[in-house]
C-alpha cells in the first residue's frame, strides 16, 4: 500500500512540513551524518512566478527540517536542459537561497560521473551518473506540477516526479539559430523577445538536448523509467503551489499560473504521479512513460492500493477546474 499525502495551505511553509509529517516525519528519512541531495525542477531557470519552476520556498522548508536533524552535508543539484545551470540558478532565486543557508550547489551537467548497470533497461544498458546523487544517503525528488490540459487533438502529457529525475542525467541542451532536424517543438516567443517576461541574453531560438539526456530523449518514455529503475529517490516532493495552466510553451504570452497553494508527496514516485495527474482530469495510461512505468512495475498504480492522507484530492481537483472555468468565462 503506497501513502500519497496532500496538503493545500496558503503557507507554503505550513503545507511542506505537513506533508512531509504524513509521511511520517523528516525523521524517518534523514539521520544525523547523512549527506542530503536535494533536486529541484530548473529546466530553462524560469522565474518561479511563472509557474514552471520549483519554487524556492518550498526548498527552503525542506532544507530547514532537514538541518533540525543535523546531516553532515546538503546539496541542492541540478542539471538544467536548457541553460546553463548555474544561470538558472542565479534566475531562480537558489544562489541567493544557498548563500542565506550553507549550501552546496552543484551543476550535474559538470559534476564527475560514474557509469552504472541500468537493471533490465530497455533502452538503455548502461548509464552515465552523477557521482554526488550516487553517494548521497537521502535524495530528495522535489518536481514541479506540470499538468497538459486535454485538447482534442492532443495527447495528454504531464512532467511530474517520474520525468524530473532526467534533470539528474549530464547534458546541458544547445540553443541555435538554426532550426535541427526533426526537433518539431517551437519555444515560446517570451524566450526570444526583448521586454517580455520570460526573455533572457543568453537564450537562442532552437534548444536540443545534449549527452545522457539526449540519448534518453531517442525513446523519452522507456528512457525515464529506465532513469528510474537506477536512481530511487528517498521521497518526493511536488511542488503544486502555482502551478501554469498548460505546459505548452510555444504559446505562454499572457498566461498567469492558477494559485493551486497544493504540496503532494510520496515515497513512491510512480503512486504519486498518478495521483498528481488526476488533478488535471489525466489518465497515466495515456500518458506514455507512465503508462511504461505502471507495465515495468515501478511502483504503485492501483489507486485501490495507495491511500491518500490530508487534504482531500477532490478538494484540489475542485480548486484547478474552478480556476479553468473564471478563465474562460472572462471577456476576451
Amino acid at each position: 500500500m503506497a501513502v500519497v499525502s496532500i496538503v493545500q495551505n496558503h503557507s507554503i511553509r505550513t503545507a511542506v512540513e505537513e506533508s512531509i509529517r504524513l509521511l511520517g516525519g523528516i525523521e524517518s528519512f534523514v539521520q544525523p551524518e547523512d549527506k542530503v541531495v536535494i533536486k529541484p525542477n530548473l529546466v530553462f531557470g524560469l522565474p518561479p512566478y511563472t509557474g514552471f519552476t520549483t519554487d524556492p520556498p518550498i526548498i527552503q522548508a525542506i532544507v530547514e527540517m532537514c538541518q533540525s536533524v543535523a546531516p553532515v552535508e546538503l546539496t541542492i543539484a541540478e542539471g538544467s536542459g536548457g541553460i546553463d545551470t548555474n544561470l538558472a540558478f542565479r534566475i531562480s532565486g537558489y544562489t541567493e537561497l544557498a548563500e542565506k543557508y550553507g549550501l552546496k550547489l552543484v551543476d550535474l551537467n559538470e559534476s564527475p560521473t560514474k557509469t552504472v548497470t541500468v537493471p533490465d533497461g530497455l533502452l538503455i544498458q548502461e548509464l552515465i551518473v552523477p557521482r554526488v546523487i550516487l553517494d548521497c544517503d537521502v535524495l530528495i525528488n522535489v518536481p514541479k506540477l506540470k499538468l497538459y490540459r486535454k485538447v482534442a487533438g492532443r495527447s495528454e502529457w504531464a512532467s511530474l516526479a517520474v520525468k524530473n529525475l532526467i534533470g539528474v542525467l549530464p547534458g546541458k541542451g544547445e540553443y541555435t539559430h538554426n532550426r535541427p532536424p526533426g526537433f518539431a517543438v517551437p519555444l515560446s516567443p517570451e524566450f526570444l523577445t526583448t521586454g517580455r517576461k520570460y526573455f533572457h541574453s543568453e537564450y537562442g531560438p532552437w534548444w536540443s538536448p545534449r549527452g545522457e539526456k539526449k540519448r534518453i530523449h531517442e525513446n523519452l518514455s522507456q528512457g525515464l523509467v529506465d532513469v528510474n529503475m537506477v536512481i530511487t529517490p528517498t521521497f518526493n516532493v511536488i511542488d503544486a503551489i502555482l502551478v501554469s495552466e498548460d505546459i505548452n510553451m510555444s504559446d505562454t504570452t499572457g498566461m498567469e499560473p492558477i494559485e493551486l497553494n497544493t504540496i503532494l508527496a510520496s515515497q513512491d514516485p510512480l503512486a504519486l504521479d498518478c495521483i498528481a495527474a488526476r488533478i488535471g482530469g489525466l489518465d497515466p495510461f495515456n500518458i506514455p512513460y507512465l503508462k511504461h512505468a505502471i507495465e515495468r512495475g515501478l511502483g504503485e498504480s492501483d489507486y485501490k492500493r495507495i491511500q491518500i492522507h490530508g487534504t482531500p484530492l477532490d478538494a484540489i481537483i475542485n480548486t484547478w477546474e474552478s480556476e479553468l472555468a473564471a478563465r474562460c468565462s472572462k471577456p476576451i
